[in-house]
């Protein structure tokens, strides 16, 4: 069976600089934050976020099947950056920075005081739930490639 090459395919040295780049411009700030919310200092934020393919496999598979129960056409996934609180369930994640993904569905044409207009893109669909909870890099503030 032939795959078909998803676009948006980047090299390992792209993933590297793209991450480089956001340790220098973001990280900084973010462990600023995370040392005051914890009072700890020297703590540093997330990096990463792991997902076996199981887990990606599954929700995907959930979420066409939601889609289909529920007549909602799904077209992708949004991944949104997130931030744990206080007090969950796994205190291990307190404060430290998420990715979590969203079903979308294809945005469809309106009509607007007898125009009709095209929405370009996807809108979030919150009606099927989100995925969350992939394994923070080891240690959570590891760089790409993590070995």
């Amino acid at each position: 069976m032939k795959t078909n090459l998803p676009k948006g395919l980047i090299t390992p040295l792209e993933a590297k600089k793209l991450n480089q780049q956001f340790v220098k411009t973001r990280s900084k700030e973010l462990n600023k934050i995370i040392e005051k919310l914890d009072n700890k200092p020297n703590k540093q934020d997330s990096l990463s976020s792991w997902f076996s393919l199981e887990e990606l496999e599954n929700y995907i598979a959930y979420v066409k099947q939601e889609g289909a129960k529920k007549g909602i056409d799904i077209d992708g996934l949004r991944v949104y950056f997130g931030a744990y609180g206080k007090n969950l369930k796994n205190p291990a994640k307190n404060n430290y920075s998420t990715i979590f993904f969203v079903p979308t569905t294809p945005n469809k044409q309106f009509k607007s005081k007898n125009t009709i207009k095209a929405i370009v893109g996807s809108s979030d669909t919150e009606s099927i739930d989100g995925l969350n909870l992939g394994t923070l890099g080891d240690p959570p503030s590891a760089t790409y490639p993590q070995i």
